[in-house]
């Protein structure tokens, strides 16, 4: 903080503090606490959290009256392609659309190429994407058989965590459970965070076959062919060789209250181990799916209504760690190839612009806490991946990620307002209420009143701080 001269009174001069920015007048949300305070930002850090600002001199005056300022988003599920398939993605809209849906920290992984296997691949990415994000990022690394060997160096160069899958997906071998026991075992050995993708690949396989036998590829199949049997299996055995290994396992994208209770159970055995859900099986159905795949296709798929409403009672009861985006868009054209034969449509669904959005309205139908938003939303992502309290939360000596969002003002949902670079939502027509009016990365707007406003290159790489 800086201090400036306030008065000269009887040959004595007073100073007083100033900071580059005070944000005033709102209410500040954490994961375990809401109250009116002021941030006082000074080289893109916290310095402060003032009960009043009116002695304060800043060169900027943030107004968030009325208004609620939550710790920016950390969102590390997202796929921006890039190196890769563009078209679909890529860093600077990707950025950009994160920025606008209040998330300041993404992680990014896999879909890319190549697939970050090794270090010096890593640190190649990591450079050619130092020039390219508007919100700071961290990357995450494949977990493969053939990578076991570069674990370590993988976590020296600052890997978030490593992703595997049980399944042939997107075309990555599945991890079968000899490899991903020993995988694990390195893992845990340097200190690492294992993401899994579980969904048992013969059974999918053996539904895919019975499906094309009877001669059906059309898009109500998903959810037959990517079955809950299967992701419940998957996550039996996952969490099995976690609890071997003592690794830390995060696992994607739970679509139902049965395999979020799996995880559960296995926390209260003392495995370390987290639960990851996404908005989409928060808000869309089988119903959906059936009807509007291919552009509701991804996988595992969402289920039925009831599974909907218990996971939301699973996510206001704690069970649930992260709710993260699972951000892997494609562009119209390459969905339609799904129209005649579902089997040949690309999985995911763009979504990370609208995570925010979609819990605030949740906030606002009395379905969640603002808090528990910030929890999954902000505080245990950043926790897990070993980023707190530089992220997360907002406390001094935290870099000055936030986001100013307006419970109150109402929104519709639309294709033509998607900034994530295939112009699309699943959730096109739906009106929520809760919005984020304005996000900050380090104390420098990045969004602010429906524009984007950060300059591509200014966000930086972030790496876990644990050395190995």
């Amino acid at each position: 903080m800086k201090f400036v001269e306030k008065v000269k009174q009887d040959g004595v001069v007073w100073y007083h503090m100033a900071y580059d920015a005070v944000v005033e007048g709102g209410t500040v949300v954490t994961a375990t606490d809401t109250f009116d305070g002021n941030l006082a930002i000074q080289n893109g850090r916290i310095a402060g959290i003032l009960d009043s600002a009116s002695d304060v001199d800043a060169d900027q005056i943030i107004d968030a009256a009325g208004k609620h300022i939550l710790p920016g988003g950390v969102d590390p599920h997202v796929h921006m392609m890039d190196p890769g398939d563009t078209e679909r993605e890529d860093f600077p809209t990707g950025t950009a659309a994160a920025a606008a849906g209040g998330i300041t920290t993404i992680g990014e992984h896999h879909r890319t190429d190549p697939t970050v296997l090794t270090a010096g691949i890593l640190e190649d990415k990591r450079d050619y994407l130092s020039d390219r994000a508007r919100v700071d990022f961290g990357l995450l690394a494949g977990g493969h058989p053939d990578n076991i060997d570069e674990i370590k160096a993988l976590e020296r160069s600052g890997t978030l965590a490593y992703k595997s899958f049980t399944c042939n997906v997107h075309g990555v071998p599945a991890l079968l459970s000899a490899d991903m026991h020993r995988l694990f075992t390195e893992i845990e050995r340097v200190g690492g965070i294992s993401m899994v993708h579980a969904e048992d690949e013969l059974m999918l396989n053996a539904n895919e076959r019975q499906l094309k036998a009877a001669g059906r590829n059309d898009g109500s199949i998903v959810p037959e062919w990517r079955s809950k049997e299967a992701e419940q299996v998957a996550v039996s055995t996952t969490l099995q060789i976690a609890k071997q290994t003592n690794v830390s396992l995060w696992i994607a994208h739970l679509t139902h209250p049965e395999v979020v209770d799996q995880v559960t159970h296995a926390k209260n055995q003392g495995v370390n181990a987290y639960a990851e859900t996404c908005p989409q099986y928060l808000y869309l159905t089988r119903q959906d799916v059936e009807e509007d795949a291919p552009y509701t296709m991804f996988t595992p798929p969402s289920r039925e209504e009831n599974d909907r409403e218990e996971l939301w009672e699973r996510l206001a009861d704690g069970k649930i760690d992260m709710v993260n985006a699972d951000h892997a868009p494609s562009t119209r054209e390459q969905k339609a190839k799904g129209e005649d034969n579902i089997f040949e449509a690309p999985f995911g669904v763009p979504g990370v612009e609208t995570v925010l959005p979609l819990l605030l309205n949740g906030v606002n139908n009395g379905r969640i806490s603002l808090a528990r938003v910030v929890d999954v939303f902000s505080t245990k992502p950043a926790q897990i991946l070993g980023l707190f309290p530089r992220k997360g939360i907002l406390q001094v000596g935290s870099d000055a990620d936030f986001v100013i969002v307006d419970m109150e003002q109402s929104q519709t949902l639309r294709d033509e307002d998607v900034i994530a670079k295939c112009g699309w939502t699943s959730y096109d027509g739906l009106t929520v209420q809760g919005i984020p009016e304005s996000t900050y990365v380090r104390g420098e707007p990045v969004f602010e009143d429906g524009a984007v406003t950060g300059e591509v290159g200014y966000g930086e790489f972030i790496a876990r701080k644990e050395e190995v």
